[in-house]
């Protein structure tokens, strides 16, 4: 185990672990009772045969402005009692977890009501159109964002978005980070801004600051991979390396919305971690979130 560049505390605690060899969960998984193309059934029988001890799903919660990704109300009482059942139906064979991705626009999401909850930014609100706008659904809603928005200021429009996640993780305080800089989804070519600029980079991670001061586990996200968006998963790695060195807390996950994804990339995010400075590695289990050696 590498340990330069780690905090002490993060060292001890990772001392005391038991080591991970390999990821056998994934806790952000959809379904197509939101915008997933398979049942929760065919995604545990994906998760069975990828070797997993445990599957968690993270339905999207429902949001008012806009239901054409989200569960409904009605889908979501639904929701949970499926998962539910499928958590009986393969008692003995993998544990299965009841979780939400509760956007920072939804309102109506009650904790008690999950085992889990990923916290996910996937919108801005501009009090300038006053309209909200999907920052990882296309190029064209994007910067219809940023000039609508924003007055084509993008450092505003980066400001606003890492507010709203430090905002969410500070005032809802869920287990999970999602995908914390998702805004760098259709980025690729860095034509709405400057990924390595320090003024992004200080924002990004005084977000990471506000995640970790809240007790977050901060996710490693391989999705925007797997759907060809970007190279590298989120965050990006000198944010990564940042909440190393800060002592903050991760896991890995693929956000899969598809069964074929239920671990993609998961050693290479493994690796990534430990070449970032990481020492430990949370995983989902059937007694909730556990800390791992790696």
């Amino acid at each position: 185990m590498k340990t330069e560049g780690m905090s002490k505390a993060a060292v001890a605690r990772a001392a005391a672990c038991e080591p991970l060899a390999r990821i056998t969960a994934n806790a952000h998984t959809h379904t197509t009772w939101c915008d997933g193309k398979n049942s929760a059934e065919e995604m545990v029988r994906a998760a069975l045969a990828a070797g997993f001890q445990c599957i968690g799903f993270s339905g999207h919660s429902y949001t008012w402005f806009d239901e054409s990704y989200a569960m409904s109300l009605e889908g979501t009482k639904r929701y949970r009692q499926e998962i539910r059942r499928l958590a009986q139906a393969y008692r003995g064979q993998i544990d299965i977890r009841l979780g939400t991705e509760w956007d920072w626009h939804s309102k109506d999401t009650d904790p008690a009501d999950y085992d889990y909850v990923i916290g996910s930014c996937h919108y801005l609100y501009s009090p300038v159109s006053q309209a909200y706008y999907t920052i990882d659904y296309t190029p064209q809603e994007l910067k219809r964002c940023l000039q609508e928005g924003f007055d084509g200021d993008a450092d505003a429009m980066v400001c606003a978005y890492y507010k709203n996640v430090a905002e969410m993780a500070t005032q809802r305080r869920p287990d999970i980070v999602g995908h914390l800089d998702l805004l760098r989804k259709l980025n690729a070519q860095g034509c709405y801004f400057d990924e390595t600029a320090p003024g992004y980079l200080k924002q990004a991670c005084r977000a990471a600051d506000a995640c970790m001061e809240a007790g977050c586990i901060i996710e490693i996200n391989t999705g925007g991979v797997y759907k060809g968006y970007r190279d590298t998963p989120y965050p990006a790695e000198p944010i990564l390396r940042y909440i190393a060195r800060s002592g903050g807390k991760i896991t890995v996950n693929s956000d899969a919305h598809d069964a074929k994804g239920i671990d993609f990339m998961f050693s290479e995010a493994l690796q990534l971690a430990k070449d970032c400075g990481f020492s430990s590695l949370w995983q989902l289990t059937a007694d909730g979130m556990k800390e791992f050696s790696i």
